[in-house]
């Protein structure tokens, strides 16, 4: 990796929870989740999901750390870690972006009808909503860290695992995760 190059790492995961499970049946996805992080392997990583552990709705913008899942008791979750390499400049947007929109975590809600509507295979953009995937590809998309093919607003998790520029570093246990670069 050149010094003018940094890596944005795309977490998938498909959880035990009933709408993660309501996800799996309906797609037959191995993944239902996405969440972006730029500080490594270890996390964290952002996403939009529930706010609340025992609780599906509030969800919104949260910020996940691996290591109180393991402790939750979903060291078996299956993911799947991706990288991104990038140039400097499109990282330090993403970071900005990533950060603003973070520092007003409020304001932003799940788009649980964009995700009903992705299933259709019908976009559903909303002001200041969106569900995992959708989050992270707008993200990407916007900071020109990549180009998806695909409306943002269309792409489930899944659908990151044929995007190219992607490079897959970890696939197992969420438990098992590395918590930092092998690189």
């Amino acid at each position: 990796m050149s010094c003018e190059e940094k890596t944005v790492y795309i977490l998938l995961t498909r959880s035990e929870t009933w709408f993660s499970r309501l996800i799996h049946l309906a797609t037959d996805d191995r993944y239902t989740h996405a969440s972006i992080g730029l500080d490594g392997p270890g996390g964290p990583f952002y996403s939009f999901a529930r706010k609340y552990e025992h609780f599906a709705l509030p969800a919104g913008l949260v910020e996940e750390r691996v290591e109180p899942q393991i402790r939750a008791g979903r060291g078996e979750t299956p993911c799947c870690l991706y990288e991104l390499k990038v140039p400097a400049p499109v990282y330090r947007r993403l970071r900005r972006q990533l950060g603003s929109m973070y520092a007003r975590r409020e304001k932003y809600r799940y788009n649980l009808l964009g995700a009903l509507s992705c299933y259709f295979n019908r976009p559903l953009p909303r002001e200041n909503r969106y569900f995992c995937s959708q989050f992270a590809a707008t993200l990407l998309e916007n900071c020109g860290a990549v180009e998806l093919g695909k409306n943002p607003d269309l792409i489930r998790p899944a659908d990151f695992c044929q995007v190219k520029q992607l490079r897959p570093v970890y696939q197992g246990e969420l438990g098992r995760l590395p918590q930092t670069a092998t690189a």
